[in-house]
């Protein structure tokens, strides 16, 4: 009985070890993004993690978080240098508009919004496309545009997942405390469900017969994806292997 109460392929010592490493992750994101400029290391190097975890990959999740974030570092810092400048004009838009609602005319708010949502989009996809795949900095965020676009259920799915941490503080701030322990990974890692599905539309099949299985419907899928998934795709593969 103790045996296997303190076996660790126990179902709870595996949930115990789980909720350890989310909780690990989220203290390395928040620890390695507090320079600010290493955000974007900081982030694709978790979604590095949560993607192997939500897929059964076994991970120690403070070495693969290191290793990604090393590897990653320089072509995730520059992503985030050049999203930077957008993101902080397109806040300063936001909280101008909110603080008077006649100040920009309804052209410039339509125009606006689209912006806000294209930036936002390119934001979200780009840091795990670049922790799964190899590709030059243009094509990362050319494929993270085209990705967020071909994919929109997922896109708002990711918008709403990353959003609750935000809300639930807005509402409580005795919420502070879930986002200290796990705000940043729990979210990256209910996300990493999406991730992981439209990682496997986008990997190299090994088998040629067993795609010529699929649906046709999803062939056409799967086929215009590949397509707008252009010019580096010659160049892009799995990091994991």
């Amino acid at each position: 009985m103790l045996d296997r109460m303190f076996n660790y392929e126990n179902p709870v010592w595996q949930f115990m070890g789980r909720i350890a490493d989310i909780m690990i992750l989220n203290a390395m994101a928040l620890i390695f993004s507090i320079p600010i400029i290493t955000i974007g290391a900081s982030w694709t190097a978790l979604y590095y993690c949560t993607v192997k975890i939500v897929r059964g990959e076994d991970t120690y999740v403070w070495k693969e978080f290191w290793v990604s974030f090393k590897s990653n570092f320089k072509q995730a810092t520059i992503i985030w240098l050049i999203l930077i400048p957008f993101l902080v004009i397109l806040s300063i838009d936001v909280l101008m508009w909110f603080n008077d609602p006649t100040l920009l005319p309804k052209a410039l708010k339509v125009t606006t919004i689209i912006v806000i949502c294209i930036v936002l989009a390119v934001t979200i996809y780009v840091f795990p496309i670049l922790s799964h795949f190899e590709n030059t900095t243009r094509n990362t965020l050319k494929n993270a545009f085209l990705v967020a676009m071909i994919n929109i259920p997922y896109t708002i799915y990711f918008i709403i997942i990353l959003l609750i941490p935000i809300v639930i503080v807005y509402i409580d701030i005795r919420f502070m405390m879930f986002d200290m322990l796990a705000g940043i990974s729990a979210p990256a890692l209910l996300a990493s469900f999406g991730w992981s599905k439209i990682f496997k539309k986008l990997e190299p099949k090994p088998d040629p017969e067993e795609e010529a299985e699929v649906s046709d419907e999803d062939s056409i899928v799967k086929e215009a994806e590949k397509e707008m998934m252009l010019t580096g795709a010659a160049q892009t593969t799995d990091k994991d292997n």
